[in-house]
């Protein structure tokens, strides 16, 4: 098989993948969609960062989730909450940029 082409484990199938944005990255990104958009954001809200689609509004949904429930760290919490209006786990929370 070799003869025939470049050796497997020099060229892989798949191209490699990119680290995950950090959850402050991610809160960073929330931000400038916030202030760029001037709106809220909608639950299927995605954003492109890098030739990258972030799924931004699965993100805030699943981070509320967590939150709710007790599951995300009081670090993360005040990172996000700097952004809004409030309590910012509610569905109809108000970006602090919009007020």
């Amino acid at each position: 098989m070799t003869a025939l082409g470049p050796a497997p484990e020099n060229k892989p199938l798949a191209p490699a993948r990119r680290a995950r944005c950090t959850f402050k990255e991610t809160v960073q990104l929330l931000e400038l969609f916030l202030h760029r958009e001037g709106r809220t954001l909608a639950a299927r809200e995605t954003i492109r960062v890098d030739g990258d689609t972030v799924k931004i509004g699965a993100w805030l949904a699943k981070t509320r989730h967590r939150h709710r429930s007790g599951q995300l760290p009081d670090h993360h919490v005040r990172l996000v909450a700097v952004l809004f209006d409030g309590d910012w786990a509610a569905e109809d929370a108000v970006p602090t940029v919009l007020v």
